[in-house]
């Protein structure tokens, strides 16, 4: 295939673009689903898409779904292949067993001026299947030197705002890019339960032989991430973490090697000295190393420093030296380095330029580098935390103006991370007048958000003091994590407090509340509430709000055909007002239930099989097995065991690949049973063990019934079984519902004998 070479080199070298095409290599998406994934601007992703659709990367179709016209992406090829020919290069794409594209979602910092360390850098190259913890003073070189061990490493740097769900995210998408996508489905498909994860993690990191990097740990504030360190070290085999840190962190010997890193040893520093003053002298060097004992930092800024090493230099060293050459800069140097001392974080090029806002942003930024004051790492830009203090003793920069445009400059970006940091800045500006647009800003464009990064939001949220509004979105936060009474007490205390579509938010997550918590009488009064609201509004978000919660509702009261009436109702709205793709095929997964309830398993195969078609679609694998486990349940109940066993297959393989154990129970079961059908003691033998193994690590109820399975398959052998099923009582003992449940289930397609007696006591 002829292709513009200077076009698809272009394209090829933009890190974003690689990511698109790492995560098409797992399958078809819809640019929203990218969007979400890469936490970028849907309409930034198609732009790229078609973009590199031209270029023959990817291929775009459209599909007919829902009465609609959806255009859907896959990768094209899987290999591009530059030949330097003499007088031109030559590029060709073609398709290709295999490859490893491995992506960096934060650049590696740059190690212009690294000297020496040796012996650090093979102690950590030597390092597989640890963690490894580098911790020394600031400025003392901890990042410089992982920077130069592990140059092509998963980099992630704290900077005391963001979340573990972040860094699980961040890092799922790593790993795509390397070929193992359990972590990512798991994270997709609304997986949150913490051992899973790190075991994911774990799995991922070793599969891959990755180096995961994480800088600054002393600035997280997420105690998950401590334990997932904790949970890695001794376990790890392949991989490698590590780790720099101010201080030692509380993470025990087992698995970890500890890097107390000191100063440069005299040969190091004055190899780093002649790098930044060629031909110092060494009596003039000896000097310089007596008064910074080889603090790299210190170094650096003494060799720049205009003035001489004195007696005030030894006694206060680093004040010394940054008042020695702060009064060397010009007034464009230092109005830069006031505005990059307010900032928490890196800045991006781009930010500093709309921030500092001449044409001269360059040279400015540049000469500052050149100077040693500002560190890059990739695209952005910061100065040493050492410096920011100095300077915000020296002048007091006008950070309320910097924080606001720097806010309105992530806002343009309309991602979700940069909604989180710009929410963050606005608060820091005091202007909490703002709080209500940005919420409502959340609710139209970010609805995951609160689910997807429920620590890192709750954080942000804190600063806002008694806002109504940021109340509010509190209680959505604890909805979405499980904790309901909490949930209800801060949306009742909100909810007289705020209006409009603020309020409808609350309302209907308080009927959902209420259901969660089995009180139907108030559930059914802020249903009420919500559908007022509704009208009153006019909204299509809020209608769609309250056909959700009435399906619910309908359901939860038995009232099926009413429930079905509100499914439909929610999947018209959702179609007509281009609803997430996500919440469409969960409408059809649950009209499907329905019917299934109505005792019309084959209407509700139409409607798993449609929500089936949307999925696969859409990129949505985590609603695409979930389906294929309703397809092997209802062709279960149709005495079509072949059929529910095909299903079950592909459900129970994805569930525990990754490590969903609760739906990976529910497929086991069915696939057991159905095995039971076919008569194939052997194979529901075989899945009766993997239920008992999941029940005796997670602890989940229904898994214990692999022992009443367990004595169905030894009976349908001519053995005695009775010894299981004992022992699957005695486990589900308090649960007798499910007990009897399962009996009823597996009475379809077995009887056991009558002196067991499994009749409910």
């Amino acid at each position: 295939m002829r292709v513009d070479t200077l076009a698809l080199l272009k394209a090829l070298s933009n890190e974003t673009n690689l990511q698109i095409l790492s995560l098409l290599r797992s399958g078809s998406f819809h640019p929203r689903e990218l969007a979400r994934l890469l936490q970028r601007s849907e309409s930034d992703v198609s732009r790229r898409l078609k973009k590199l659709e031209k270029l023959g990367l990817v291929e775009g179709r459209w599909i007919r779904l829902g009465g609609r016209n959806v255009r859907i992406y896959s990768l094209r090829v899987n290999e591009v292949k530059v030949n330097f020919l003499p007088g031109e290069v030559r590029v060709g794409i073609e398709e290709a067993e295999s490859y490893r594209l491995p992506i960096t979602f934060e650049d590696v910092p740059k190690t212009g001026f690294f000297v020496g360390r040796h012996d650090e850098v093979e102690i950590l190259r030597r390092a597989r299947g640890r963690v490894v913890v580098v911790h020394g003073i600031a400025g003392i070189g901890k990042t410089s030197l992982l920077a130069r061990a592990f140059p092509e490493a998963f980099w992630y740097s704290m900077n005391g705002s963001e979340s573990f769900e972040y860094f699980a995210w961040q890092l799922s998408l790593y790993l795509n890019s390397l070929g193992y996508r359990a972590l990512m489905e798991y994270l997709r498909g609304g997986g949150k339960e913490e051992k899973e994860l790190f075991e994911l993690i774990l799995e991922g990191i070793d599969e891959t032989e990755s180096v995961v990097v994480i800088d600054d740990l002393h600035k997280c504030r997420d105690e998950t991430l401590m334990r997932m360190l904790s949970y890695l070290a001794g376990r790890l085999k392949k991989g490698t973490i590590a780790v720099a840190s101010r201080v030692k962190p509380p993470l025990g010997i087992e698995g970890i090697v500890y890097i107390n890193l000191g100063g440069l040893k005299p040969e190091e520093a004055y190899e780093l000295a002649k790098k930044i003053k060629k031909g110092i002298p060494v009596d003039e060097f000896a000097e310089i190393y007596r008064i910074t004992r080889g603090h790299p930092l210190a170094l650096i800024l003494l060799l720049e420093s205009p003035g001489e090493s004195s007696e005030e230099a030894r006694e206060n060293l680093f004040e010394f030296l940054f008042t020695e050459i702060y009064r060397s800069l010009t007034e464009e140097e230092k109005r830069m380095l006031l505005m990059l001392s307010i900032f928490e974080g890196p800045l991006e090029y781009e930010a500093i330029k709309a921030l500092y806002g001449g044409r001269n942003t360059f040279s400015v930024l540049h000469s500052l580098l050149r100077k040693g004051l500002v560190e890059r790492r990739g695209r952005q830009y910061f100065i040493h935390d050492m410096l920011k203090g100095f300077l915000r003793e020296k002048e007091t920069p006008e950070s309320r103006t910097y924080y606001l445009e720097y806010a309105e400059y992530l806002l343009r970006k309309n991602t979700p991370r940069d909604f989180l940091k710009a929410f963050e800045y606005i608060l820091r500006a005091g202007a909490t007048g703002r709080i209500r647009e940005l919420v409502e800003l959340r609710i139209r464009r970010f609805k995951h958000l609160p689910g997807d990064f429920p620590k890192t939001y709750r954080m942000i949220l804190s600063h806002a003091g008694d806002n109504p509004y940021a109340r509010g979105e509190l209680g959505i936060i604890y909805f979405n994590t499980g904790f309901f009474q909490k949930a209800r007490d801060t949306l009742l205390e909100v909810e007289d407090k705020i209006e409009g579509l603020f309020k409808a938010e609350v309302v209907s997550t308080l009927a959902d509340v209420f259901l969660m918590l089995e009180n139907l009488e108030m559930a059914g009064r802020y249903l009420q509430k919500t559908r007022e609201l509704a009208e009153n509004l006019q909204d299509p978000e809020v209608w769609l709000w309250y056909y959700m919660e009435k399906t619910k509702y309908e359901y939860y009261r038995r009232n099926l055909e009413e429930a079905l009436k509100s499914a439909f109702k929610e999947l018209e709205i959702s179609r007509k007002h281009g609803g997430a793709p996500e919440n469409e095929g969960l409408v059809l997964l649950h009209i499907g239930d329905i019917y299934l309830d109505l005792e019309q398993p084959e209407e509700g195969i139409k409607y798993y099989e449609e929500g089936l078609r949307v999925a696969k679609a859409y990129g949505l694998t985590f609603i695409e097995h979930v389906t294929y486990m309703e397809l092997s349940k209802t062709h279960y109940i149709l005495g079509n065991y072949r059929k529910a066993v095909s299903y079950g297959n592909r459900a129970v393989e994805y569930f525990l690949r990754i490590k969903n154990y609760r739906r990976a129970v529910d497929a086991l079961a069915y696939r057991c049973v159905s095995w039971i059908g076919l008569g194939e003691a052997e194979r529901a033998e075989e899945d009766a063990r993997e239920l008992v193994r999941i029940a005796h690590s997670t602890g989940y109820p229904l898994a214990w019934a692999g022992y009443i399975f367990m004595g169905a398959a030894k009976f349908l052998k001519g053995e005695d079984g009775s010894g299981y099923v004992e022992e699957g009582r005695k486990h589900l003992q308090d649960y007798p519902w499910l007990f009897e449940a399962v009996i009823q289930e597996l009475g379809r397609v077995f009887e056991f004998p009558e002196e067991l007696n499994l009749s409910r006591e």
